[in-house]
């Protein structure tokens, strides 16, 4: 689908400027949306609380009545490599890409490391019955930049290509922003449905890579690397149920498709399919029990379909084999061409929220879920180390008036790190390469109820 260049398109890259999101939590989707569900790990698609409920499930607007949510993030993902030196070879230039002089052993850190992302959702009530909303929200996570003047991270020669200082930096820069415009309507007293279409607009950048070149499909990587912000539009769709089983148990269902994104022409000799790199769908399945008047727990389990977007799964290590053996279609860019190896995932999140006083509401949550990359990609993967898989949260909500409020949550995300422990499809390369990322975010956002 092609589209035109509207006053929303506009408002969507202007929104987008705002927003460096980076988000590299569960792949690159945020293990919550919304202050509220963030507070409890990203579990409640069978909880609505507030507008941005729709993120997670569609069907939850028409309960939350006439509100405002708009907010903002201050995410910090650490993100470093760790090369060992290879001391059987020579130190005569590096022949991969990444890692630079096979003598080097040491950390490099990547220099992005603080990002602004706000969001905002409003629910409008129709009737007593239904209900239409809108969220703007963002996801990301491919976002590293890593010096060039570092030791460890000058790029050297691959293929006859050589790293140049216009190879300032190395990284990638990945922005996507979502426009969920949805409805929902109750069925009957306790079972509701909603639909929603996703807007969205994504932006990439590629930095350092042209060492690359070489392993371009079409032998003329011009699309490869330095060539600015690309950006393209797309569409999705969700779809989701609630339904209020008793007065203590909710459950709640909801899918979301891929988001459908043009092809970046700018990037089309990185990505496979030509720089095909449209967003995974997702399904949320969630149960909210209220065990008391004041203390209610959330349970949602999350799957991630990051094994159906090529760009994303394929594999690393046997495309470049197949690359350097003269199969031009297993190279970067070709159809089947060389990817970041991600698989699935699958992500539990528990919540639980204390109405401690009439104005006071304290949560807390921990979510798990299995990182996406295989071993045999660490070494793309140096560029999108997206390897978080426990989430540990807190939060609040401090009613100001019956009609206003203020929400915070915190995230803490460990460190875990990934070694390549194998042998790279290079020769002269380093020993072995090690990727790490921790992550803190708080968030603060303003509700108010009409």
């Amino acid at each position: 689908m092609h589209f035109k260049r509207s006053a929303l398109t506009s408002a969507i890259i202007c929104a987008l400027s705002l927003s460096t999101s980076v988000y590299a939590t569960n792949g690159y989707l945020s293990h919550g949306y919304g202050t509220k569900s963030k507070g409890m790990a990203g579990a409640g698609s069978a909880l609505p609380q507030d507008a941005m409920t729709v993120t997670s499930n569609v069907a939850g607007g028409v309960w939350v009545g006439q509100r405002m949510d708009i907010g903002f993030s201050l995410f910090q993902p650490n993100r470093e490599y760790t090369q060992h030196a290879n001391h059987n070879v020579y130190a005569t230039g590096p022949a991969i890409p990444f890692g630079s002089n096979p003598d080097f052993t040491g950390t490099v850190e990547s220099e992005n490391d603080l990002f602004f992302i706000p969001h905002f959702a409003y629910s409008q009530p129709l009737d007593e019955v239904s209900s239409v909303g809108v969220a703007l929200y963002g996801n990301g996570g491919m976002n590293t930049s890593y010096d060039y003047h570092d030791t460890a991270y000058q790029l050297g020669s691959y293929g006859g290509a050589r790293a140049t200082p216009s190879d300032a930096t190395t990284g990638v820069d990945l922005m996507q922003l979502a426009l969920n415009l949805n409805y929902s309507r109750k069925l009957t007293d306790n079972f509701s449905v909603g639909a929603g279409m996703i807007l969205a607009y994504q932006m990439f950048r590629a930095e350092g890579l042209s060492p690359f070149g070489a392993m371009a499909a079409d032998g003329n990587p011009d699309n490869l690397s330095n060539q600015g912000r690309d950006g393209v539009p797309g569409w999705g769709v969700q779809l989701g149920a609630l339904w209020q089983m008793n007065e203590q148990l909710s459950l709640g269902v909801a899918y979301q498709s891929q988001v459908d994104f043009e092809r970046f022409k700018s990037y089309s000799d990185l990505f496979a399919q030509n720089g095909d790199l449209n967003a995974p769908a997702f399904v949320n399945i969630g149960l909210a029990f209220k065990a008391t008047s004041t203390l209610t727990f959330a349970f949602d389990v999350q799957q991630i379909w990051y094994s159906d977007i090529d760009a994303l799964s394929n594999d690393m290590t046997g495309n470049l084999k197949l690359c350097m053996a003269g199969q031009t279609d297993h190279c970067l860019g070709g159809s089947d061409g060389v990817g970041f190896g991600w698989r699935d995932m699958t992500v539990y999140k528990f919540g639980a929220q204390w109405a401690m006083q009439p104005d006071l509401t304290l949560r807390a949550g921990y979510s798990y879920g299995k990182q996406p990359v295989p071993r045999d990609g660490v070494l793309f993967n140096v560029l999108a180390p997206a390897l978080i898989e426990h989430h540990f949260t807190l939060g609040l909500t401090k009613a100001i008036n019956k009609n206003s409020e203020i929400n915070i949550s915190a995230m803490y995300a460990p460190k875990k790190d990934l070694d390549c422990g194998c042998e790279l499809p290079f020769s002269g390369g380093p020993e072995s390469i090690n990727i790490a990322m921790d992550q803190m975010e708080l968030e603060l956002s303003f509700g108010l109820k009409f």
